[in-house]
């Protein structure tokens, strides 16, 4: 909070937050002390995109969209596995033919591989066991015996889960929600140059009611003036003169709301610029530089209609949504198949070991195991292609009533249509605000012209009045009301031109052409790429 109310503060004053929000007078005097900058109003569009505080939010949207997709990825990442183990166990030997009153072992497993899922759905594992036996058992003729396998396996669904378009179908999704958002972010934008019109035009209105009313008020001091002179040479009574003062006053009341009002929307604009002055400390105070006019513009209800329909950002982000929805059900339909997985593997083994010699019984000769040798010759053994084992087969899951997979799916058809009637609705909406903003345009045309005329015409009677007044033939009261009409004709003028500009902001935001007309363009930057990983 501090932080924030320090920023309207000007840079020459410390900023103290109790007294800013109890002293209102002196927050009043820190905004005169900051001299106003001169804007066009292309300079507060540009200041805006660069530093509105809600625009930053909204353009956190699409980077988390893109971390999403990146995300979505996550299921075809190849990932490595080992494992380590060593476990001894004595016994007390039940089978004399083990050769020893206890049967020892000593067990060494090292295993390790990498497991990947295809794109199409199946699971790619390749295993690599290593292990070391020592026993005292007379049946083994390799102390310690080396054993090695190398097993390539494959779980590849046939129902569930299986195929590209399937195990895309995420990565899609989250590519869509990144377009959606990047809709979204763009349909803020819009929203934000279209506020900042709206506050410029505010405040130039409010700038030249204060105009107005300091030009009313110098003519009722004028006439003031005039009046106590007349009075004093005894041309005048003394009603007229209370007349000129009560009016004087009223003028100058009217004159304070004005400038209240001018202030607040100044305040509105800096707010939504939201750009400090350099330095740092305080918010830049803008003084609009332009000034309003009748920008041509063709007006077709069809044609607006068209663009609307084609070019809002809001209606493309609804559209994507409803893409999106559709992915989804996808999804939830394909998980309410069975399951019928091919698995299948092909291994081959090594074996190595120390030998341990034996005297054949039948023979008497002593048998040396031909598997002897080190480590590395189960590893040679294991590549030779000698030895070697397959398997393959089908497994097959069929859930007896599949509940979830079924409210998955209902559910997800119920969010389907859901975007389906959200976009229809949004499709009323922008028509009816097409419709409004075109009649609203036509109608400040007129009103433009009919409030030119009223105010020349105001002004003629003024000055007719006025020479009226000088030969006696029109009381100060006339005089006065003829003042104020021509005072309320100038402001009804300005406050004509200056909704029309509003309203013409609000006719290309709802037709999508606003940031065309303001020269804006969004850059989103080169998509998110697909890992090699996600390739096969």
């Amino acid at each position: 909070a501090a932080a924030l109310a320090s920023q309207w503060r000007s840079a020459d004053v410390s900023p103290r937050i109790g007294q800013f929000i109890t002293d209102t007078s002196h927050y009043g005097r820190l905004r005169e002390l900051t001299a106003p900058e001169s804007l066009a109003l292309s300079d507060c569009i540009a200041l805006a995109l660069a530093n509105n505080t809600n625009l930053e939010i909204s353009r956190l949207g699409p980077l988390g969209a893109r971390a999403q997709v990146r995300r979505s990825y996550a299921i075809f990442d190849p990932s490595l596995f080992a494992d380590a183990s060593k476990d001894r166990s004595v016994r007390a030997a039940g089978n004399a033919l083990l050769g020893a009153l206890n049967s020892a072992t000593d067990n060494v497993n090292v295993d390790g591989g990498v497991r990947k899922t295809l794109t199409s759905g199946g699971q790619l594992t390749a295993l690599w066991r290593n292990n070391r036996l020592v026993s005292n058992s007379a049946f083994l003729t390799l102390r310690p015996q080396y054993t090695t396998d190398f097993v390539l396996s494959l779980n590849q669904p046939l129902l569930r889960d299986f195929g590209l378009y399937f195990t895309t179908l995420q990565v899609r999704v989250a590519r869509t929600t990144e377009q959606s958002a990047v809709k979204q972010y763009e349909a803020s934008v819009a929203s934000t140059i279209k506020s900042v019109e709206q506050a410029y035009w505010a405040l130039v209105q409010a700038n030249e009611n204060v105009s107005v009313q300091e030009q009313g008020l110098t003519l009722a001091k004028e006439l003031q003036r005039q009046n106590e002179g007349k009075f004093n040479v005894g041309a005048a009574p003394r009603t007229a003169v209370l007349e000129a003062q009560a009016e004087v006053a009223r003028r100058e009341a009217n004159l304070i709301q004005a400038r209240t009002a001018s202030s607040i929307a100044r305040d509105s604009l800096r707010a939504l610029i939201n750009a400090g002055r350099e330095g740092g400390g305080s918010l830049m105070v803008v003084e609009p530089g332009d000034k309003p006019i009748v920008e041509p513009y063709n007006i077709d209800l069809d044609r607006s209609l068209a663009s609307a329909l084609e070019r809002r950002p809001e209606l493309a982000a609804a559209k994507l949504s409803l893409q999106s929805s559709g992915m989804q059900l996808k999804i939830a339909e394909n998980q309410l198949l069975p399951r019928l997985n091919a698995i299948g593997s092909l291994g081959t083994n090594g074996l190595s070991g120390g030998a341990v010699p034996k005297t054949d019984s039948t023979t008497g000769l002593i048998v040396i195991n031909p598997f002897n040798g080190p480590y590395e010759d189960a590893l040679n053994r294991n590549f030779d292609g000698r030895y070697y084992s397959y398997s393959a087969g089908v497994t097959i899951e069929v859930p007896l009533s599949n509940i979830q997979a079924r409210a998955d799916y209902a559910q997800t058809h119920v969010s389907v249509e859901q975007a389906r009637l959200s976009l229809q609705q949004l499709q009323e909406s922008v028509t009816l605000e097409v419709k409004t903003a075109v009649t609203s345009l036509q109608s400040d045309l007129k009103s433009i012209e009919a409030t030119r005329i009223a105010r020349e015409l105001a002004e003629e009677n003024l000055r007719n009045q006025k020479a009226r007044y000088d030969v006696g033939l029109a009381t100060t009261k006339d005089l006065l009301d003829y003042l104020d009409r021509l005072t309320q004709a100038k402001f009804a003028e300005t406050s004509a031109l200056t909704t029309y500009n509003t309203d013409l902001a609000e006719l290309r935001r709802v037709e999508g052409t606003l940031l065309e007309a303001r020269h804006v363009e969004l850059t989103t930057g080169e998509d998110e790429p697909t890992p090699f990983w996600a390739e096969f």
